[in-house]
């Protein structure tokens, strides 16, 4: 349930969910926005670059499908030739995080590029990296034995948000530092 409930009903643009993010989680904790980006070729998800305190960030907002259990997002770049492709670990930010929404709750995916890399999403000379992938957030319930995998790993890197009044503020830093 998110107690302070003003979040939750002002998300239609980019610039409401950063602004909103930046009232409740990011200022009130010594985590400043600075160089704000939009990327427009994610538009759809939210999409753009930004440095938080010493940490360059990616940030993404999660869609809820209606057929399958967990939220989508994607994220990816135009190569020279104009096709889409994973980003690059060597060019990749410190963090991408995911923010996710759903009924009333909250949360955020902070995944550092190093697990990115582990996990097989960002491109190296060696992997394609993906464009898009499934997350779980806690209040997920996986059925499949893949989404229970995912789940696992992701979920060390999730920190629920939806009651805004007392959040996990130890995890949160940490996973921002």
């Amino acid at each position: 349930m998110n107690k302070g409930g003003v979040f939750l009903n002002n998300l239609n643009n980019f610039n409401n969910i950063i602004q909103n993010l930046n009232n409740i989680v990011y200022k009130p904790n010594n985590l400043i926005i600075t160089n704000l980006k939009e990327e427009k070729q994610n538009a759809e998800y939210a999409g753009c670059l930004f440095h938080l305190n010493n940490k360059t960030i990616r940030f993404r907002k999660s869609k809820v499908t209606p057929n399958k259990i967990g939220q989508f997002v994607s994220f990816w770049e135009k190569d020279e030739n104009m096709r889409n492709r994973a980003f690059s670990y060597e060019a990749a930010p410190d963090l991408l995080v995911i923010t996710c929404i759903a009924d009333n709750k909250l949360g955020q995916f902070i995944f550092p590029k190093e697990i990115l890399l582990k996990e097989k999403i960002l491109r190296t000379p060696s992997q394609t990296g993906k464009m898009a992938m499934r997350i779980y957030p806690v209040w997920d319930t996986t059925v499949s034995n893949q989404a229970k995998k995912s789940q696992t790993w992701q979920l060390q890197y999730f920190v629920d948000l939806s009651d805004i009044i007392n959040l996990p503020i130890d995890k949160l830093l940490n996973l921002y530092s």
